[in-house]
C-alpha cells in the first residue's frame, strides 16, 4: 500500500492475500481502506473461512472471527459480511460504511462483467478518464466479456469511446462507437460515432459511416447541425482567432494572454483526469 495508514488493532505477522488485486494487507485497517477504495472488486470470494481463520489468529479477534464464519456458513449478504468488518474497527466513518454498503447492494448479486463495468463507469462519471479506459479495454479482454450480453458489450465499447472523445482522441473513439453499434444498435451510439468522425474532420470515414449504415439525410443533418453549434461557442472561436493572429504575424498581447489561459486550463484538465 501507498497510503499511510494508522492502525489501532493487531498488526499480523504475516499478512492476508487478496488474489483479485494481488495485495497483502497485514491490519483490519488495511483491509478495510481495500473494501471502501476497491468496492466494485467486491465479491463472494471475499467470504470464506481462511479470513475469518486469519483475523482470528493473526489478529487476535477470535470473537469477530467466529461471527464472520457464522455469516460465511450462513451464506449471509456480502454486504453484511463487509459491514461487520468495517464496523469493527475505527477506520472508516458511520457515513463511509453506510455509503460503501449502499453501493455493494447494488451489485452484490451481479456478475463479475457487470460488477467491473459498474466500476468502469463510475472512474468515468468521476472524471478518471484514463483509470476508466483502463478497466473497459481490460473487461473487454477478459474471459469475463463473454459471458456479457451483446448490447452490454456494445455499451462497454460505446463508453470506451466516450472516454477517448473526451481526450481528443477522435479517431480511437470512432472504432471503438463502430464496434459499439455493430452490437447494441442504439440511435445514441450511432450518433456519437458520426459526432466523433465529424469531429476528426476526416470527411472520407464520415461519408463512409454514413453509407455503412445507410443513415436518414435528416440524421446527417442533425449531426452537422449539432456539431457545427459545439464549434462556434465563443470561447473556441475567440481561441481559433487569436492563434490565427500568432499565424499570420498579427499578434497582440491579448491573443497571446487568451492562449495561455486555455492552454493552462487545458494542462490543470489533463493532470485532473489523468491522476491516479
Amino acid at each position: 500500500m501507498s497510503t499511510l495508514i494508522y492502525c489501532a488493532n493487531s498488526i499480523a505477522a504475516t499478512p492476508y492475500y487478496i488474489e483479485e488485486a494481488s495485495l497483502n494487507v497485514y491490519s483490519l485497517e488495511e483491509l478495510s481502506y481495500f473494501m471502501l477504495n476497491n468496492i466494485y472488486l467486491l465479491s463472494t470470494r471475499l467470504m470464506n473461512a481462511e479470513l475469518c481463520n486469519w483475523i482470528g489468529r493473526e489478529l487476535k479477534q477470535p470473537k469477530l472471527a467466529s461471527e464472520l464464519l457464522s455469516m460465511v456458513q450462513n451464506n449471509s449478504p456480502l454486504h453484511i459480511f463487509v459491514g461487520h468488518i468495517l464496523n469493527a474497527n475505527g477506520y472508516a466513518s458511520n457515513k463511509e460504511i453506510k455509503d460503501a454498503l449502499a453501493i455493494i447492494s447494488t451489485f452484490e448479486n451481479k456478475s463479475e462483467a457487470e460488477r467491473k463495468k459498474l466500476r468502469a463507469d463510475r472512474l468515468m462519471a468521476g472524471g478518471k478518464l484514463v483509470d476508466a479506459m483502463y478497466e473497459y479495454e481490460t473487461l473487454l479482454s477478459d474471459e469475463v466479456a463473454k459471458t456479457m450480453s451483446r448490447i452490454t458489450e456494445g455499451d462497454v465499447y460505446h463508453n470506451l469511446g466516450c472516454a477517448f472523445a473526451k481526450l481528443f482522441f477522435f479517431e480511437e473513439a470512432c472504432r471503438c462507437f463502430d464496434e459499439g453499434y455493430k452490437r447494441n444498435q442504439k440511435k445514441q451510439t450511432l450518433y456519437q460515432l458520426l459526432y466523433s468522425a465529424r469531429c476528426a474532420k476526416n470527411k472520407q470515414m464520415f461519408d463512409e459511416y454514413v453509407s455503412k449504415y445507410q443513415v436518414s439525410r435528416a440524421d446527417v443533418e442533425e449531426v452537422l447541425q449539432i456539431v457545427s453549434r459545439a464549434t462556434v461557442k465563443e470561447d473556441i472561436v475567440g481561441f481559433d482567432s487569436s492563434v490565427n493572429d500568432l499565424l499570420y504575424g498579427n499578434s497582440s498581447e491579448e491573443a497571446k494572454a487568451t492562449i495561455e489561459n486555455v492552454i493552462a486550463n487545458w494542462k490543470k484538465e489533463y493532470i485532473r483526469i489523468c491522476r491516479i
